[in-house]
């Protein structure tokens, strides 16, 4: 019987290893600092992460994220869906770039539905465009 309950025991241990894609970031913590400004990340709807050189970069901002990219390059990166605070990658997100706050003031959020970024585009006076536009493109001032 106690074999058979280590067996078990390993078993959900490798399971619950394996629930996260090891690809994929870890959460991000209210109250990580921001890689790029110093500010303690609050709003976890704003997010985002990156991995540079094995380590994982947590941005309070998508500008911030932009901005670290710019000046040293890394892996794909990650944000926090506007709606659902849930990490995703880059290419599966719309940015929004509209008239709304923002940690940075730069009025970035990221969607995973771009009918949802589209409808608060209207409302906020954005436009609607991928990640790898933004350096091209900025941000509103």
């Amino acid at each position: 019987m106690r074999d058979v309950l280590v067996v078990l025991l390993l078993v959900l241990l490798g399971v619950s290893g394996c629930a996260r894609n090891g690809d994929g970031p870890p959460p991000i913590r209210p109250g990580t600092t921001c890689t790029r400004c110093g500010m303690d990340i609050a709003d976890l709807k704003f997010a985002s992460t990156r991995k540079v050189d094995g380590a994982w970069r947590a941005y309070d901002s998508i500008e911030c994220l932009v901005a670290d990219r710019q000046r040293a390059a890394g892996g794909e990166a990650w944000l926090a869906d506007y709606e659902t605070k849930s990490l995703l990658s880059e290419v599966d997100v719309w940015i929004l770039r509209g008239d709304f706050p923002s940690p940075m003031g730069g009025g970035l959020a990221a969607f995973a539905s771009r009918a949802a970024a589209a409808s608060l585009a209207v409302a906020t006076h954005g436009d609607v465009l991928r990640l790898a536009a933004l350096p091209a493109a900025g941000s509103r001032p």
